[in-house]
């Protein structure tokens, strides 16, 4: 009768000479011993259940420890566990990230391909106004505690949207959360909540203004006409508010002397708040390119 070897358990100080040598290729052809040695001090936790891989050659009196000291199993599961909660929580961000671009990021499809390329200067008011958006953008990529609000006014057809079509874009490409929609569509969200039938509420979508790293509101003021004019204030207000301490910007045609009356005292002063501003009020930038 022949009997399998092959399926005999391996000799231990074989198995540990294996991993020395695939460990370390230069001791091919020594002799060598090799043991894996238990009761270590854990260098996680500090108890003495650790382990480590060790070899001596040619019965030299000196053992070597090879690699670091293995975590004991405890201290090697809670790593894992770790591990695995981070990786799901990563997940679990992209999949928040994805959701709000997907409701909040709404740029107009005239313009969703634009950016600082294709903004064509077409007077000094044009220039400046470019420049600041993108001394804005490389401000908001150096440092987060140096960030700050913007507020865009000009007359209409001056490129305020087209601008801000540019520092979204450019932002959004460098992985950060960016909303964008006008201030009419994001109240038309807020009041859909109040439908029996909606599954989201006015909460909600507060919370995610909160989650995002830029909010632009385009044309603040134009959805003043009919409705709850009180209604309407207030929630403005609300959305200013939810974004104290995150950058947010605003445009708008209104004047300084225009804007309060629209949005309200109190809405006027908090955009105030840590703001730069950018002037468009020149020639129609659309009428100036069909000239050209």
């Amino acid at each position: 009768m022949r009997v399998a070897s092959s399926f005999l358990p391996e000799d231990e100080n074989n198995i540990y000479k294996k991993a020395v040598f695939r460990l370390m290729p230069e001791l091919e052809g020594h002799e060598l011993e090799a043991d894996f040695l238990k009761k270590l001090v854990c260098p996680q936790c500090g108890q003495e259940s650790a382990s480590a891989l060790v070899y001596r050659l040619n019965n030299n009196d000196s053992w070597k420890q090879l690699g670091e000291t293995f975590k004991c199993c405890r201290c090697r599961d809670r790593d894992m566990l770790n591990l695995s909660m981070e990786k799901g929580l990563k997940e679990q961000s992209q999949l928040i990230s994805e959701r709000l671009m997907n409701d909040y990021f709404l740029l107009p499809e005239k313009l969703k391909g634009s950016g600082f390329k294709d903004y064509h200067e077409t007077n000094p008011v044009t220039t400046v106004a470019k420049q600041r958006a993108i001394s804005y953008v490389k401000t908001f990529l150096a440092s987060e505690q140096d960030r700050y609000n913007l507020l865009i006014q000009g007359n209409p057809g001056t490129g305020k949207t087209h601008l801000c079509v540019a520092i979204a874009r450019t932002l959004k490409e460098k992985g950060f959360i960016v909303g964008f929609l006008t201030t009419g569509q994001l109240l038309s969200k807020i009041k859909s909540t109040y439908n029996k039938a909606s599954i989201i509420t006015e909460e909600n979508i507060f919370k995610d203004l909160k989650k995002l790293d830029l909010l632009i509101l385009d044309d603040l003021g134009a959805e003043a006409s009919g409705g709850n004019d009180d209604w309407r204030k207030s929630i403005i207000f609300e959305i200013v508010e939810s974004r104290s301490g995150k950058p947010t910007i605003y445009t708008s045609n209104l004047t300084d002397q225009d804007l309060p009356m629209v949005v309200g005292e109190r809405v006027f002063s908090r955009l105030y708040d840590n703001t730069r501003f950018i002037d468009l009020f020149t020639e129609d930038y659309r009428k100036k390119l069909r000239i050209k």
